[in-house]
């Protein structure tokens, strides 16, 4: 099953949110844009995991987890766990801005 959680604010006043996206430690941080259509990560990373933290748009998330193809749908605020090992892609609906977040550089 897609570990993919929908991040809420822990904080609002009249200044605005505060969301607190990720918890552990992380070596790279990529901001990335995507147009309709287009097909991000269609690969697998052997070593290092990552999180995808949608911003804004839209995507269908899928992974390959033992054989099985298994997908979610992600809206802005969502964040999706991608462990070493497990083949990912991402096909966006709409433009999308996201954040790939790695354990490794």
């Amino acid at each position: 099953m897609i570990d993919k959680m929908h991040i809420e604010p822990a904080f609002t006043d009249r200044r605005g949110e505060i969301a607190n996206v990720l918890a552990v430690p992380v070596e790279h941080v990529a901001l990335i844009t995507s147009r309709p259509g287009a097909v991000r990560g269609n690969h697998v990373h052997k070593t290092d995991t990552h999180f995808t933290y949608l911003l804004s748009g839209g995507c269908r998330y899928s992974q390959l987890v033992d054989g099985v193809v298994e997908t979610c749908d992600m809206e802005p605020g969502d964040l999706v766990l991608t462990p070493a090992g497990v083949p990912h892609t991402m096909v966006f609906s709409e433009e999308s801005v996201f954040l790939a977040l790695c354990t490794a550089p």
